[in-house]
């Protein structure tokens, strides 16, 4: 998704008529759909299109399925413009094989084409090719991310290495298209890093988020960092994101000219968080769920920022990666939701847990539509009470907390939440 300050634009992947349409949805800053989806008459392999915007119109780059890279313009009221063919020969067999950044009246696209190496080329914003493409990496590459920093590009990726793949690299490129320097390691060391990673960039350094994966851990088993580099490639501090025990996936970074915010999806409890971060990794405030689940599916998505607000998507899936559905809220710098309006739960609600039953460690969602005196407590079978989770005031949104039972024994439990005269009490089951 991309937002300016005018309308929104959420490129969608599939339709009625096929999963693998290239759709285009419009989007106002109060949450409401402007007209309906946009079919730009093609097909694209996941993850679909890529949307950016350069004040004026809208460039979505997708690849097909005979290996094309296919972008094509649309206006800010959503009418189709110029459709070309950026490269040919482009990997099919992987995701996150592609990006692009704008940089002034240029963008440029990078990706890996069927050889594994990764390349780049200039399109202007009036849909010409400009020059011709230009071989980046010296490795295999996947995982692409980029950011402009006003001058020069960094494009970084994880190195393909079968079977192991551990290693991230970056690569500047002037915005006119040629190589500063060479390809220089971002992330090294023995652990994985084959996962999505995000570049953002804050006027003075880059930010890079990606995943770590320790020895002998399971396949869900990350950590989450953010790793800063300057603008001549030295790198520098390192900061946890999320760590281990959420089981975090898929960040994404933006920043509003002051602050950074980070979202990912959390496995734990199976929605799409975010938090703010001040220009040296430093938290401002607490992660919150932004996006929650619904159904059981999990929330996947990122984060970009435009007209003075963050715009979140997210793709709710199930344990498949399918039947999705997509969501957005938008998100004021630091002061939480911006538009409320048909967000806010209707109701309010209390969720099981999840895990349940658990060993140790659950997470418990409700919802309130209005701001309230909540209480949220632990009772044993006998209506003892074990644990006070929540006790004071609490804004209107959907929230979640840690409920941490390494004290108590095996056996069921209940777990009660009272609001301005509702009392709504679930079950859960501890095994250790």
């Amino acid at each position: 998704a991309v937002y300016g300050g005018f309308n929104g634009l959420v490129a969608v992947q599939g339709d009625d008529d096929s999963p693998y349409s290239i759709n285009a949805q419009l989007v106002g800053d109060g949450g409401t759909l402007i007209g309906p989806r946009i079919s730009l008459g093609a097909s694209g392999i996941t993850p679909g299109a890529i949307p950016i915007s350069d004040g004026t119109n809208y460039f979505l780059v997708w690849r097909d399925f005979s290996g094309n890279l296919k972008g094509q313009f649309l206006n800010t009221s959503g009418f189709l413009g110029k459709s070309i063919t950026i490269a040919t020969n482009v990997s099919i067999n992987r995701s996150g094989t592609y990006f692009l950044a704008l940089a002034d009246t240029t963008y440029m696209v990078a990706f890996t084409k069927t050889d594994n190496y990764l390349y780049s080329q200039l399109v202007s914003t009036n849909g010409n090719l400009v020059g011709g493409q230009i071989k980046i990496s010296d490795n295999f590459a996947r995982e692409i991310s980029m950011a402009y920093d006003g001058a020069n590009f960094l494009i970084a990726w994880v190195e393909i290495i079968p079977d192991t793949d551990k290693d991230i690299y970056g690569q500047f490129i002037s915005k006119e298209g040629s190589l500063i320097g060479s390809n220089f390691l971002i992330d090294g060391g023995p652990n994985y890093s084959d996962n999505p990673i995000s570049l953002g960039f804050d006027g003075t350094r880059y930010l890079l988020a990606f995943h770590e994966q320790p020895p002998l851990s399971g396949n869900s088993d990350w950590y989450l960092y953010g790793r800063f580099i300057t603008t001549t490639g030295e790198i520098e501090e390192t900061f946890t994101i999320c760590d281990i025990s959420k089981m975090p996936l898929a960040p994404c970074v933006a920043f509003d000219n002051t602050n950074y915010f980070i979202t990912w999806a959390q496995a734990t409890d199976r929605s799409l968080y975010g938090r703010f971060y001040d220009k040296f990794g430093a938290p401002l405030d607490s992660s919150f769920v932004v996006i929650g689940p619904a159904e059981n599916k999990l929330p996947i998505g990122g984060v970009g920022f435009g007209g003075g607000l963050y715009l979140v998507v997210a793709t709710k899936v199930d344990s498949n990666f399918t039947d999705g559905d997509v969501y957005a809220r938008f998100i004021s710098p630091l002061t939480g939701i911006h538009n409320e309006k048909n967000l806010m739960p209707e109701k309010i609600a209390l969720s099981q847990n999840y895990p349940n039953p658990f060993n140790s460690r659950t997470v418990i969602h409700y919802q309130l539509p209005f701001r309230s005196h909540i209480t949220l407590k632990v009772f044993d079978m006998l209506g003892q009470e074990m644990a006070v989770l929540v006790n004071g005031i609490e804004l209107p949104g959907n929230k979640s907390v840690n409920f941490s039972a390494e004290n108590l024994s095996s056996g069921i439990y209940f777990y009660r939440l009272q609001a301005e005269g509702y009392v709504i009490t679930k079950k859960l089951i501890l095994i250790r």
